[in-house]
């Protein structure tokens, strides 16, 4: 069953972040600038976007939760709540990415690369309500058992993106350049919640579906206690990995350069973890809704064991494939030569980049958002951030020693998550989420 879930999650996750790839690889063959600043927007819209992604999780407890106790008509909710609460926090958020200008000039010095990154982001403003929608509508349908669509509407968009990547930034006739990069993935985030909603009405999910309702705006502080620590964890991860980008910049355009392949890399593999792991949440809530404490315990089981395996799958696709990934990126022989070297390292990252993924995912499933935030932020914050800045400046062990770093605090995560939840107190996990089933609230007062 993890399997017949995963197969279509990891399709729909590599589609979903070849978004960015593209965007990068397309722009990075335009020049060093051009590929500095594309890396610094995806960083920034990165660490944006998750924001949402964090707040998206609590639908990852909530959703399947429900619709395992049979509560269908809460599943709809749920989704509209999550939503209006993440569209009215992007408010303010647009403001940021619209003079977002004023923070690249602290952390960069070519004022080219500054107006670049700018200008990327303020384009993307208008992806944002989009991305919100089809983030949360992808939990929705998840939690119904319905895994393809996802898969189904990439599959229609992505070579689309790919078209006009190309046709936007290259073409002679309608190539803007680089701000066609940008304008690509803004119409591709519209096309790809039109399809969900064309392929709800239409095709499967709609049984969830109980309309519009002003439910959708009440009860935000109790779903903020399960989003803020989904916040955490998320933004936890993605600030780590984007501190990474940031000291790389100290190191001149080339580390930067080098770090974007790497950070992209990563991001992309990390998507088959990333589909276990949501497919595993979503049966073990499922079960944990339907008080199944066994099957709900085998299910963790074999999400355990399976991160093991992909993080395994990740590491020989970085050690084997390292200079056909680079070529990918770039033209340039000296940040090929760089990228390359370095890949024996990634591959050790991701054997703990993927138990520590599963297990998030796992904790979400059991409503443990605000451990597994703990967690995240002790081990980038206390051990991962502090021990780059040492092993990179200090040391002076540059990229080595910030994903050296990195990968320490990821061990830490992976390790003390993967305790919890193997000493976790089912038969507490049970009765929480019966009282949030029956009552629509999302937390006992006795939970932390």
């Amino acid at each position: 069953m993890l399997c017949k879930y995963s197969a279509p999650l990891i399709a729909t996750f590599f589609l979903e972040q070849a978004f960015s790839v593209v965007s990068v690889i397309t722009v990075g063959h335009l020049g060093k600038q051009e590929l500095a600043a594309v890396s610094m927007a995806s960083m920034t819209s990165t660490i944006v976007l998750a924001i949402f992604e964090g707040v998206s999780t609590a639908l990852d407890t909530l959703c399947p939760q429900a619709y395992g106790a049979g509560n269908f008509h809460a599943v709809g909710v749920h989704f509209q709540r999550c939503s209006a609460f993440s569209l009215a926090l992007y408010i303010p958020i647009m403001l940021f990415l619209w003079y977002s200008g004023s923070l690249f000039e602290l952390l960069l010095d070519d004022e080219e690369v500054i107006r670049l990154t700018q200008l990327f982001l303020r384009i993307l403003i208008l992806g944002g309500p989009p991305y919100i929608l089809f983030e949360n509508g992808k939990r929705f349908l998840q939690a119904q058992g319905i895994f393809d669509a996802g898969t189904i509407i990439l599959f229609i968009t992505a070579p689309i993106n790919v078209l006009m990547n190309y046709l936007l930034v290259y073409n002679s006739t309608i190539g803007l350049g680089y701000i066609g990069a940008p304008i690509a993935a803004v119409i591709n985030f519209w096309l790809m919640i039109t399809l969900m909603y064309l392929y709800v009405e239409y095709i499967d999910g709609k049984e969830c579906w109980g309309g519009f309702t002003s439910e959708a705006f009440t009860n935000w502080p109790a779903l903020s206690k399960l989003a803020i620590p989904g916040i955490i964890m998320l933004e936890a991860e993605s600030l780590a990995y984007e501190c990474l980008t940031l000291l790389a910049s100290y190191y001149g355009t080339e580390a930067l350069a080098t770090q974007s392949a790497l950070s992209s890399t990563v991001s992309l593999l990390y998507m088959i973890p990333f589909a276990i792991s949501v497919a595993s949440s979503t049966r073990i809530a499922n079960f944990v809704g339907s008080s199944n404490i066994q099957s709900a315990k085998v299910a963790t089981n074999v999400g355990l064991v399976s991160s093991l395996v992909v993080a395994l799958l990740n590491s020989f696709i970085i050690l084997f494939g390292s200079k056909f990934i680079a070529h990918l990126f770039t033209e340039d022989q000296e940040i090929i030569d760089y990228f390359v070297s370095l890949c024996p390292l990634i591959a050790i990252f991701e054997l703990f980049d993927g138990l520590a993924c599963v297990a998030s995912g796992i904790l979400r499933a059991l409503a443990l958002q605000g451990i597994g935030g703990v967690i995240n932020l002790l081990g980038y914050y206390v051990i991962a951030i502090p021990f780059a800045v040492y092993l990179g400046f200090t040391c002076q062990l540059e990229l080595v020693g910030l994903w050296l770093a990195n990968g320490s605090g990821l061990l830490l995560i992976g390790l003390t998550e993967t305790y919890i939840i193997l000493t976790a107190n089912w038969n507490k996990i049970i009765e929480e989420a019966k009282l949030r089933n029956e009552s629509d609230t999302y937390f006992t007062d006795d939970e932390v």
